[in-house]
């Protein structure tokens, strides 16, 4: 990879509490090419959802390095506003408003950036059209099923069209046919939009089927013990859940992982 869009280089996440200090992360050292989709994987408290947040700007690293598009961040001073508006962020929860509509709701981030045109009024439509939610634009929350809130929450984070996108479990309170379908969806729209994804998940199948590469991540302290990339073409399938060696790959992180870590994420 030449010259990656977003960089991690030796950073380092202490929080401070009133007896001691923990360390979240340890020496992160990860590369994202323009266009990828690659998930971090690892048990929960590993530090996945602390590495976006520090690309994401939410939180300042300890120490080390993050640059993005070119940019180096300042730990000392919040980034632009150009480059907050390059990236989208999808959390666990999708927190829809309840006395907005679904379009409504989606549209939040676009009067967040002060962005109003066409071209922002058709992606709209596009996008809810994309996950099969147009015919409940001016639906209210409460009258949706739980994947439906999190399909809302996952074309809102990408509505303003940003260059980067940070998955946080998107999908991980949902049933497994829901996720599964949700992940199909997921594909399709990153391949039509070529942005770069980064995937943060604690369910190894899911991460082989959508990524190009996947870091495998273990904790106390958080801290990469592998880069795998994965084999297959695209575009993907379900039909690769039952491959021998889609199988194979999950068994090497899992090993990776280790089996007393393995109990948190299953």
């Amino acid at each position: 990879m030449e010259h990656p869009i977003i960089s991690i280089q030796h950073v380092n996440k202490l929080f401070n509490t009133k007896r001691h200090k923990i360390q979240a992360l340890q020496d992160i050292n990860m590369e994202f090419g323009k266009g990828e989709l690659v998930s971090i994987v690892g048990p929960s408290g590993c530090g996945k959802s602390t590495i976006i947040r520090l690309v994401d700007d939410i939180i300042k690293p300890t120490d080390g390095t993050i640059t993005v598009d070119g940019i180096t961040y300042d730990n000392n001073k919040p980034i632009s506003k150009e480059m907050i508006r390059k990236l989208g962020f999808i959390f666990q929860v999708p927190n829809l408003y309840p006395w907005l509509t679904v379009k409504e709701n989606v549209m939040l981030p676009l009067r967040i950036h002060g962005l109003s045109s066409p071209e922002y009024d058709e992606n709209v439509q596009r996008l809810l059209k994309y996950v099969d939610m147009e015919r409940y634009a001016d639906a209210y929350p409460s009258e949706l099923s739980g994947g439906m809130h999190q399909k809302i929450g996952v074309i809102r984070g990408m509505v303003h069209k940003p260059e980067m996108l940070m998955m946080d479990e998107p999908f991980g309170a949902l049933d497994e046919n829901t996720r599964e379908m949700l992940n199909i969806e997921l594909l399709h729209i990153w391949q039509e939009t070529g942005m770069t994804i980064i995937f943060i998940t604690h369910n190894v199948e899911e991460a082989v089927l959508l990524s190009q590469r996947v870091y495998v991540m273990a904790s106390h302290p958080g801290r990469v013990v592998a880069e795998l990339e994965v084999k297959f073409d695209r575009p993907r399938t379900l039909d690769l859940l039952a491959d021998r060696t889609f199988g194979e790959y999950c068994t090497k992180i899992e090993n990776l992982i280790g089996k007393i870590e393995l109990k948190q994420i299953k």
